[in-house]
């Protein structure tokens, strides 16, 4: 059976920092991770990566309504020809607009809801023949700052970049930041706490997702400066399950909701069969 065991991610959910983070069901066809929160028009939504166990491209995005204190079940609300992560979703005048990492397709587009749930247009193109992925964004006062990850050919291993929107809606030339593999990768949305700035990041120093770095945002020009305040690990965090957490990759929050992703290893034979397919696939086609 140890042949049988896939990484599997989850997401967990609390709403006090005094209680356990509860795990939110995975559908019965993915798995689920890249948590993002968003409010639109009165109703709180959890958008996540699900990752396919039987197609080819794997990702695509997915989202469940959070009501009562729990949150409902997934539905996919957006589905390309290729792989999707990474939904950093968020509301700019009224409207849902949406960035999903889209490596594959070698840019970084921004998405609006045109219908709920599963209608998007794209409006913007960012980056047109790159490998950027986990773009995350930051507004202060008007100048609109994007943070991506230019990842080496391991995937661990690579550049964190920073970019600045000009007037005319272009972005500066990228700055890097950072190569350091325990602190680059972006792990969520840019916390604002009494009016300190914090970046948050995974830990992929010793495995991928191994855990997550807050780092506080000293200045962001001329020179851009931070300095890490804290490492959490799969051990310093109460979860309810009883599957064996090897690591965390992403954390939001809205208001007092937290959600984070877990990872763990456990048999599946879907994924399995869906492998030996795909490697079929790729056999007849090459």
């Amino acid at each position: 059976m140890k042949k049988l065991r896939y990484m599997h991610w989850q997401i967990a959910y609390r709403t006090s920092e005094n209680e356990p983070f509860r795990m939110v069901d995975n559908p019965e066809y993915a798995w689920a991770a890249d948590p993002f929160l968003v409010e639109y028009k009165g109703q709180i939504y959890l958008f996540a990566e699900l990752f396919l166990y039987r197609s080819e491209r794997n990702g695509v995005i997915g989202y469940c309504t959070y009501e009562n204190g729990r949150f409902g079940k997934w539905q996919v609300t957006m589905d390309e020809h290729w792989h999707l992560s990474y939904p950093n979703v968020y509301v700019r005048d009224g409207e849902l607009l949406m960035c999903p990492e889209s490596w594959q397709k070698k840019e970084v587009g921004i998405y609006r809801l045109v219908q709920f749930p599963d209608r998007w247009e794209q409006t913007e193109c960012l980056f047109r023949n790159v490998r950027y992925v986990d773009t995350t964004f930051l507004k202060q006062g008007e100048e609109n700052y994007i943070f991506t990850f230019a990842p080496a050919f391991s995937g661990d291993e690579g550049e964190l970049l920073l970019m600045k929107e000009k007037s005319d809606g272009s972005v500066t030339d990228p700055v890097v930041i950072t190569r350091d593999t325990a602190a680059a990768r972006p792990g969520g949305n840019i916390l604002q706490e009494n009016g300190r700035l914090y970046r948050v990041s995974q830990d992929c120093g010793s495995s991928y997702g191994a855990g997550l770095v807050f780092s506080e945002i000293d200045s962001l020009e001329p020179e851009y400066r931070e300095h890490i305040v804290k490492r959490i690990s799969p051990a310093d965090l109460k979860i309810e399950t009883k599957k064996e957490v090897l690591g965390i990759h992403t954390y939001n929050r809205l208001g007092s909701l937290e959600v984070i992703d877990v990872k763990y290893y456990e048999p599946s034979f879907s994924e399995y069969l869906a492998s030996r397919r795909t490697r079929r696939v790729f056999l007849n086609k090459y």
